[in-house]
């Protein structure tokens, strides 16, 4: 399997549950330090893991992740593409820089694409595979002042979709989560959120979320881990909402 977006958050908590269940592990990500400290946790457990540290926007990374899953172990079943940003700052469209937006883009479609194109002819050559990314229920409905965020989970959600178009046929299933409002937690992307942005979040998500409260990484990588498994097996190109019924 390889995983991307690792370090913290719902990468770190899928990568325990994916390592529980006795899977093989390529997990990637820039964060160097937090990464290793990540597979030394996991490798502790008896878990075969291997880092690979880089942009996930770059090819050259996605070449790599691919090549080692190969070496270490043989084939290539799971791949989960889940690295992401998504701006503190809430800006609209016109606000937002020409900077911001190719980040946004680069890591949150681009990077699925690099990972799904090297990916998917070593799953045709083992037989299939499976394919999950990393959408979010901001694809779904727009959100004011998250233009950039939100227009790029929904081409995650296309990119899904056209995915398993071509590749379904060939064994290859692909699908999409889409989680709604998550907690934030010292280690994840939202470590420079303060606490009262944090308390604000919660309260946000208590008013708008008919469950009443922020979901958890662990709860969001149990479908994960559905998805890629042979359980759901006639699912692909589905977008999965995640999200204590928001939107429903």
């Amino acid at each position: 399997m390889i995983a991307t977006g690792t370090a913290s958050g719902l990468g770190l908590a899928a990568a325990r549950q994916f390592a529980n269940e006795g899977a093989s592990l390529v997990l990637v990500d820039r964060a160097e330090q937090s990464l290793r400290t990540v597979v030394a946790e996991l490798s502790g457990t008896g878990a075969n893991v291997v880092p690979v540290v880089g942009d996930v926007s770059r090819a050259a990374t996605a070449q790599e992740a691919v090549r080692t899953a190969l070496s270490q172990f043989g084939r290539l079943d799971v791949l989960f593409n889940n690295a992401g940003i998504d701006p503190l700052e809430a800006t609209t469209l016109v606000e937002t820089t020409e900077e911001v937006w190719d980040a946004i883009v680069n890591v949150n479609v681009k990077s699925a694409y690099l990972f799904a194109k090297e990916a998917i002819p070593a799953m045709i050559s083992g037989g299939g595979g499976a394919i999950v990314n990393t959408a979010s229920s901001a694809g779904m409905r727009a959100s004011a002042r998250a233009g950039a965020y939100g227009i790029s989970k929904a081409a995650t959600i296309a990119l899904t979709r056209s995915l398993a178009r071509d590749f379904t046929g060939q064994g290859i299933r692909t699908n999409a989560i889409c989680p709604g409002f998550l907690e934030a937690i010292p280690s994840d992307r939202r470590a420079t959120m303060s606490e009262e942005q944090k308390a604000a979040r919660r309260v946000k998500a208590g008013e708008l979320v008919p469950l009443g409260r922020e979901g958890t990484y662990e709860e969001v990588a149990k479908s994960v881990l559905f998805l890629a498994s042979s359980e759901s097996s006639y699912t692909s190109g589905a977008a999965l909402l995640i999200d204590g019924g928001w939107i429903a």
